[in-house]
């Protein structure tokens, strides 16, 4: 056999059913062995980034499946493989399994500057959990079987194989040996430890039992390990609040009693509220970074600490912690509910002051929500994501882009499906929307799937509308269209006096540009039509293009400025604040 038959032969054994990709001179040899075997659905991106984040949608949506599959893209040398690594740092920072493929040019001439050479292992090392080069036709079968191996064990993350093209050519010798069924890698140094040790669970009951004020965070960790269930399951059973990271959402209901929403930088007042005023954070499968805990030297100054977490390194990283649990989310969450010493407590004066919490801003922004109008009576996207929230009754698969949008998704879509949120976190990497969609249909191709994008973010890979209609795949995208960078003329207006620089846009008519891929259009300016356009959507069997003009003054808030501390949690638009100062010296 060849090196890549063998190559395919193990995605083939691994489960892959789809391949994302773009193919070129580097990689032609294993192109032309999977068009002879027919055997994967290869779904050609239209550029090499889309591809990776094919790959990533396919792998994040598949999680919760009952076969869940492992995105797959490649794509040649050179220019090619640069491609696609902001796709990869992107799986890598949110601790996505995946796998890129890259040809490489032929191992006589590599270091030579050859035509389409690029260092790729090079440059993917630092942004991959693993890298590879086989330089032998007999390495590549064991090497994609602990590639999947890694990307998948403990803290997921994306695998680089950079094949040489005659390396995917060459014949393997007659007394080539391999058996799947009897494989184990052996990895000196990589230490996978899923369960969690007596001594430390033993101590962590103790500290629940006796918190007056406890909070449960809900991190990336519990998606991954399909914990969701047993989180919520355990927050009902001792009777604590429950506060999500972006990438923790859709772990349990958003409207469930004890759900205090998103936390953190543009999370809502209860959470970051209930942060400052606890005495145990509960954190499981998360890892403080910034956007979460503001100014660190402020960060839940009188809390203990109970962090699980399956990666070691993050561990007392930037939160010291009381209790320790280095291990898998879901085993630790088992252990935890079958003992028999952890207990419910009432802690009425705690869920009094929650409830108190919950009442900041929540009249304003019911008001603002109904009124559904800003500026020269443009539309709020806000009240566009609270419509598709009650007209789909937060039951479809939500993939946003990076921006002001995705905040306002992540805070006002009811989420009721377990894992059905999908963003690009970590890296916040603009252009991920359209793309990341398309893999998670294609994973679960059932379910109603939005991608949601602002004009911005819908430009930098909008040339996927063609895999989309290649494709003919079912996907309803949303296009929230303010003429601006909604997000940084958002920070322009509240620490740069309102100076708008490089954030206005022009954008193209996206109708016209949604009939060239032969997908329909509408364009929404009313309030009235918000909700008709939505249900169109909805009844149409097949992709659509809406495009919602908006007010591009409206604001996502709270907002704890970067560096700042909850206590510095904005709740008022300067100009309301202005107008209200004005009144009052009248």
């Amino acid at each position: 056999m060849t090196g890549k038959q063998l190559l395919l032969k193990a995605l083939k054994d691994r489960g892959v059913r789809h391949i994302f990709g773009y193919t070129g001179g580097a990689i032609m040899p294993i192109f032309d062995e999977m068009e002879k075997l027919d055997i994967f659905k290869f779904v050609m991106s239209r550029h090499e980034q889309g591809a990776a984040f094919m790959a990533q949608g396919m792998s994040r949506a598949s999680l919760s499946t009952d076969a869940p599959q492992i995105g797959v893209c490649m794509s040649t040398s050179g220019p090619g493989a640069m491609n696609l690594v902001t796709g990869v740092a992107d799986a890598h920072m949110d601790s996505v399994p995946m796998m890129a493929i890259t040809g490489q040019v032929a191992t006589g001439v590599i270091a030579t500057d050859a035509f389409q050479e690029s260092d790729v292992v090079g440059v993917m090392m630092p942004i991959s959990k693993q890298t590879y080069m086989p330089l032998s036709a007999e390495e590549i079968e064991k090497t994609i079987h602990e590639g999947f191996y890694v990307a998948t064990t403990g803290r997921g993350g994306p695998i680089l194989v950079d094949i040489p093209k005659d390396v995917q050519n060459q014949q393997v010798g007659e007394d080539y040996q391999f058996d799947v069924k009897t494989y184990r890698p052996q990895l000196p140094g990589y230490f996978y430890t899923p369960t969690p040790e007596r001594e430390p669970i033993q101590r962590a009951i103790e500290l629940i039992n006796k918190s007056e004020r406890p909070v449960i965070f809900c991190g990336h960790g519990v998606i991954n390990s399909n914990a969701g269930e047993l989180l919520q399951e355990l927050a009902e059973k001792v009777n604590i609040p429950v506060a999500f990271t972006l990438h923790g959402l859709s772990a349990m209901p958003a409207d469930h009693p004890l759900s205090l929403g998103m936390m953190g930088m543009h999370g809502t007042v209860e959470a970051n509220r209930v942060i400052m005023e606890a005495d145990l954070l509960i954190s499981f499968g998360m890892r403080f970074d910034d956007r979460v805990t503001g100014k660190l030297s402020e960060y839940a100054q009188n809390a203990d600490v109970i962090h699980v977490e399956i990666d070691p390194s993050e561990i007392d990283k930037n939160v010291k912690t009381s209790v320790a649990i280095n291990a898998d989310v879901y085993r630790t969450l088992h252990v935890l509910l079958g003992d028999p010493m952890l207990t419910y407590q009432p802690r009425r004066r705690w869920w009094d002051k929650i409830a108190v919490f919950r009442k900041v801003m929540a009249d304003d922004l019911e008001m603002e929500i109904e009124k559904g109008l800003g500026d020269d009576n443009k539309l709020l996207m806000k009240s566009i994501i609270h419509q598709l929230s009650k007209l789909t009754e937060g039951r479809d698969l939500i993939v946003p882009d990076v921006g002001q949008h995705q905040m306002m998704a992540a805070r006002f879509y009811n989420y009721q499906t377990k894992n059905s949120w999908f963003a690009s976190g970590g890296a916040g990497t603009m252009g991920c929307s359209l793309p990341m969609a398309i893999g998670v249909k294609l994973a679960r191709p059932e379910e109603r799937v939005w991608s949601i994008s602002g004009d911005g973010g819908f430009q930098m890979n909008a040339q996927e509308l063609g895999t989309i209609m290649e494709q003919k795949i079912d996907l309803k995208i949303i296009i929230l269209n303010n003429g601006h960078l909604g997000m940084v003329r958002q920070w322009q207006t509240f620490f740069f006096d309102g100076r708008y620089a490089g954030t206005p846009m022009q954008s193209p008519d996206f109708g016209l540009l949604a009939k060239a891929y032969g997908i329909p259009h509408r364009r929404v300016e009313k309030l009235q039509d918000v909700a008709p356009a939505l249900q169109e959507a909805i009844d149409h069997c097949g992709a659509i293009v809406l495009e919602f003009i908006c007010d591009p003054s409206e604001v996502i808030l709270p907002m704890v400025p970067s560096g700042g501390g909850f206590d510095t949690m904005i709740i008022k638009h300067p100009r309301t604040e202005a107008a209200k100062n004005e009144g009052e010296a009248a």
